[in-house]
């Protein structure tokens, strides 16, 4: 395609330099013509059509010479388009020149380099897309099979009253998974997607705490769990308090699930130069020093969490969160329990 592109413009600059070429030589030879008869002097003829002769033999080299530098140009020019279509970083032009067509190398270089990465993030796209449908097949699956189950076994006419009631209770306990995985997948894909944009306000961190203490009191009352707050110091900081409020009530969640009956949650605020770190410290199960980096993976459970009910999303979803607002969760662990820090920054996001 760039051999034929190239023949159709040298064929292009042939048509016109042939039609400059006749009218140059008619030139010539009308002037020879008029030279031939004002001056009687031969000498001076002569000297006109060698003259002549001289400089369009000069044309002639100069076109030639200007038709092969025009002919390698447009095929180094070929070359270095077609490094784009390649994907390859080939340099045609020296970088040493400061020219017109090495800055234009330099241009179509760059470019190629901007598209083998935006190649790169649309695979990786497509790698994390396949695995998330991959993650939400599986994870659809349980509650799906269970539902069609218990309905199929609802349909049975000889079934007692009993049963009908247990049948109808589980029922809505997949339902309720179902309910829950799919509005947790749905915040999961608006944070990766990033969908939602962040509105961070100076707000009282505190607030937020409690609005999560507050949404999970019937879940830690249900195990007699006491959660402790301490809020003597009211720190204002910005952030949005929407999510961050999702981001702590996952990890005190968290906590309430791997925790024994009758034990407690405390959560502490400290204010530092830069950041504010929020303690969740619980008497739970523990992590091992080597599940702590996995524990925020989509849809991991721990080894020691399968007997709890649960999909791996919560602390996922925490971080990501917390992430998106330049902050970061540390994790400290042993066998009498962990301590999560939400470390905030004391600046405005970007």
């Amino acid at each position: 395609m760039g051999k034929n592109y190239n023949d159709n413009i040298l064929k292009d600059f042939n048509k016109y330099n042939t039609f400059f070429r006749i009218i140059i030589i008619t030139l010539c030879i009308i002037f020879n013509i008029i030279i031939l008869f004002v001056s009687k002097d031969l000498k001076i003829t002569y000297i006109c059509l060698g003259f002549t002769v001289i400089i369009l033999l000069g044309f002639y080299i100069y076109e030639k010479l200007f038709e092969n530098y025009m002919s390698n140009i447009l095929i180094k020019l070929s070359d270095m388009l077609s490094t784009i279509s390649d994907m390859r970083e080939k340099e045609v032009f020296s970088q040493i020149d400061d020219s017109l067509f090495s800055k234009l190398q330099y241009q179509t270089i760059k470019l190629t380099k901007l598209l083998k990465s935006q190649n790169m993030k649309i695979e990786k796209d497509k790698e994390r897309i396949k695995s998330l449908i991959s993650d939400i097949a599986h994870q659809l699956k349980t509650p799906l099979t269970n539902m069609k189950i218990y309905s199929e076994f609802l349909q049975y006419e000889d079934i007692s009253k009993e049963e009908k009631d247990e049948f109808n209770k589980a029922m809505i306990i997949s339902l309720d998974k179902l309910c829950f995985l799919v509005e947790s997948m749905i915040k999961m894909s608006r944070l990766e997607s990033s969908i939602i944009n962040l509105r961070p306000q100076k707000l009282s961190i505190n607030e937020t705490i409690i609005s999560a203490i507050t949404q999970l009191h019937k879940k830690a009352e249900m195990k007699n769990i006491h959660i402790n707050f301490n809020s003597e110091n009211d720190i204002l900081l910005i952030h949005d308090k929407n999510w961050t409020t999702e981001a702590i009530f996952n990890i005190i969640e968290n906590a309430i699930k791997y925790s024994p009956i009758e034990s407690e949650i405390n959560i502490s605020v400290e204010s530092y130069e830069m950041f504010t770190k929020i303690d969740i410290k619980d008497e739970g199960i523990g992590v091992s020093e080597e599940e702590i980096p996995k524990i925020f993976s989509r849809f991991y459970r721990g080894e020691n969490a399968y007997e709890e009910e649960g999909i791996g999303i919560g602390l996922y979803l925490s971080r990501k969160i917390i992430t998106k607002e330049d902050g970061y969760i540390k994790v400290s662990s042993n066998s009498n329990g962990s301590i999560f820090s939400v470390l905030l920054p004391n600046k405005i996001l970007k």
